[in-house]
């Protein structure tokens, strides 16, 4: 028994520093690390028991420092890890409570949280009834007027914290107007607001959104106008008027319903002359009212008898025509010939029949470019250079084939291409009226 119990003694010790050296050589291969961890862990809010709710700004995210094997460090990420902040079972008033945190992994060991700790003031939750008020952000246009607005619904509930509740002083929905001339239909946000007219914020408001609907009328002795110019005359030949418009385009008027109700929805301007123009014309022109009726003018909030700035735009009429046109070419070598395919193209152009009627064929070329094209035989789109007031419908053909060879004479020449310009072609012009202006 002596030597049984003596060789049982001598086993325990040979596997007790058996353990001990495969430990030894297990911490040296993977031996254990403490660090932060890098990233930032979620923190879960268990909320409050019911009736319950708080005001304080509480911590969204917790940070860690870890002791764990190299291997587990290398596995980390941080659903590894669960963060909650438990308020259910709190009572009411301030409390500590703890960030606790859990890890996955029973190798990693959570040395330390922060924060560890978070006070909370945990207060009754109270909720009131409150009818909305509408707060107007702009005004009606001149001339209009805002009635009463109808609101849905017409009570909300505000719900929270006891010490914020005492703040609230009423509920105000904002409407803006933006120049509206009729109802304005509008969906606004609900804001809380205390006696200093301040914002409270950290309340629930149901609903969030109300409909406001808000009347808009004209006023009593104002009518709005569209502005009318009267001309008279006719512009140049070979031009036409392209537009005619008004600043403002519409007005505001006032006057005896008696009279306003005469007026058709316009007021004219005085005549203005187009006769033999060639330019646009802008320029301030006054208004023709009936008597009585005076215009009032938005920027200055006076009445006077008016003036609109009145822009005819004036442009020569368009035609077109058809030049045949020799290529020609730039940036030849010295050394070498060259020869176009065709030899001429039609340049389809337009532009304005004044202009086109005192048009030369030498006032349009066609242009090959040959900077750095070696021999041989090339497709390329050709260039039309013209006056400015005109511009290329079409050219044809649109490619044009060039034959470059090497010269063989001493002094090099080229394959001479017809240069010499066609007549001058007379334009076809088409037979357009300038438009006629009845003045009345």
């Amino acid at each position: 028994m002596q030597s049984f119990f003596k060789n049982l003694t001598s086993l325990l010790i040979s596997l007790i520093l058996a353990t001990l050296v495969w430990a030894a050589a297990i911490n040296e291969q993977n031996p254990p690390r403490e660090d932060d961890y890098g990233q930032n862990i979620a923190i879960e809010l268990i909320p409050p028991a019911q009736g319950l709710v708080t005001t304080d700004k509480l911590p969204e995210t917790a940070r860690l420092r870890l002791r764990a094997p190299e291997s587990s460090w290398l596995d980390l990420n941080p659903t590894k890890f669960k963060a909650t902040l438990d308020l259910s079972k709190l009572p009411a008033g301030f409390n500590d409570v703890s960030v606790n945190v859990a890890a996955s992994d029973p190798e990693v060991e959570i040395i330390e949280v922060k924060p560890q700790r978070v006070s909370v003031n945990l207060q009754i939750e109270q909720a009131i009834t409150l009818p909305v008020q509408i707060e107007m952000m702009d005004t009606p246009p001149l001339g209009y007027v805002s009635r009463v607005p109808v609101v849905s619904p017409e009570t909300i509930v505000v719900k929270g914290p006891e010490s914020l509740i005492n703040q609230v002083e009423k509920a105000v929905a904002e409407v803006y107007i933006r120049g509206a001339k009729e109802t304005v239909e509008r969906v606004a946000d609900v804001v809380i607001r205390d006696r200093d007219d301040q914002l409270v914020q950290g309340l629930s408001v149901v609903p969030p959104k109300v409909k406001v609907s808000l009347p808009i009328e004209q006023r009593f002795g104002y009518k709005e106008v569209s502005v009318s110019p009267v001309v008279v005359g006719q512009v140049a030949p070979g031009y036409r008027v392209s537009s005619i418009s008004t600043d403002p385009t519409t007005l505001t008027i006032v006057g005896s319903p008696k009279v306003l109700s005469a007026v058709a929805g316009f007021v004219e301007t005085a005549q203005i002359d187009l006769s033999q123009a060639t330019e646009s014309i802008q320029r301030t022109v006054p208004l023709n009212l009936p008597n009585g009726v005076t215009v009032v003018f938005p920027d200055r909030q006076e009445k006077g008898p008016g003036g609109v700035e009145v822009t005819i735009e004036i442009a020569a009429i368009e035609d077109g025509i058809i030049l045949q046109r020799p290529v020609t070419q730039q940036g030849i070598e010295p050394n070498y010939w060259w020869k176009a395919s065709p030899e001429r193209a039609d340049v389809f152009l337009s532009g304005p029949v004044p202009q086109l009627q005192t048009l030369k064929a030498s006032d349009v070329e066609v242009m090959v470019d040959l900077f750095g094209l070696k021999p041989g035989v090339h497709k390329l789109q050709p260039t039309v250079f013209l006056p400015d007031d005109f511009r290329v419908d079409a050219i044809l053909p649109d490619t044009i084939e060039v034959t470059i060879g090497l010269s063989l004479t001493p002094t090099p020449t080229s394959v001479p291409s017809p240069t010499a310009d066609l007549p001058t072609p007379t334009p076809i012009l088409k037979a357009t009226a300038a438009p006629r202006v009845d003045p009345n």
